[in-house]
């Protein structure tokens, strides 16, 4: 289904929608790894459950899984869970993917912790990056990856919900929902344990109206990403700014699990 989406995509035909929640199947999707000199390893992403859901293992540099999809109006759930005591960094989800350099995050930090120049705090941020070349390594530093509280180089924040007792806790399954909208110009995240809200959150923002989704982790080993669902999901035949590079690279994904490159 996927090959003939894209197929598509690159013969500037129409869109595809799904009209009830669909299972993830993960088979498709492709590593990427900022793989910045001074920082720590490549990711590590292993499938498991009949590709259902994917593991990220180690200690690395932003590094994040991706669905190779260019696309928009569309919901998203499933689940993380940090299934270690060690370390206490970032994990969460990147959207409106373009490149390397230009996306938005999610990301979520269990403690406070001030490295690479940059302000990490405890708690959740959305933040948006805009690179100048589309290459991460040129555009951007670990320091705009690290900061949750205030802009930074090409990275914007959009909203927070940092403070005390913000962070995520060890051996816990959370549950999130993305609703990313291109006819309003929003889009919409919720946060939940079991039944409890931790965040709900709705940002207005058109930058990237369309782009891949993947799963995203920072300095945290251990993040399973499990029992993800989709609805919706028109694939967009007029490409956004660095896109038709992007679908380059998202070609070779369907062929290739590892990708280390920077789109």
């Amino acid at each position: 289904m996927k090959k003939l989406l894209l197929a598509s995509v690159l013969a500037g035909s129409a869109s595809f929608a799904q009209a009830a929640p669909v299972a993830v199947d993960l088979t498709s999707w492709s590593q990427l790894t900022l793989d910045f000199p001074s920082g720590q390893s490549a990711g590590n992403w292993v499938l498991g459950g009949g590709n259902t859901f994917v593991t990220q293992t180690v200690n690395a540099d932003p590094s994040m899984y991706l669905n190779n999809l260019n696309q928009t109006s569309y919901t998203i759930e499933g689940s993380w869970e940090v299934l270690t005591t060690n370390d206490n960094d970032y994990m969460g989800f990147v959207f409106g993917y373009q490149n390397s350099s230009n996306f938005y995050l999610f990301d979520w930090k269990q403690g406070a912790q001030n490295v690479y120049g940059g302000i990490g705090k405890e708690g959740m941020a959305i933040k948006k990056y805009e690179g100048a070349t589309g290459n991460g390594l040129a555009d951007l530093s670990l320091g705009e990856f690290w900061e949750n509280d205030t802009n930074k180089g090409s990275m914007a924040i959009l909203d927070t919900n940092t403070g005390a007792s913000k962070g995520w806790a060890d051996n816990t399954s959370y549950d999130f929902k993305l609703d990313f909208n291109l006819t309003s110009g929003e889009f919409s995240i919720l946060v939940k344990q079991g039944m409890t809200e931790l965040w709900n959150v709705t940002v207005m923002d058109s930058t990237f109206t369309a782009g891949q989704f993947g799963f995203y982790n920072f300095s945290q080993g251990n993040v399973k990403y499990a029992g993800f669902t989709q609805e919706g999901g028109i694939i967009v035949d007029t490409p956004e700014p660095g896109m038709l590079s992007l679908l380059g690279f998202g070609l070779l994904g369907f062929y290739a699990v590892r990708r280390r490159q920077v789109a």
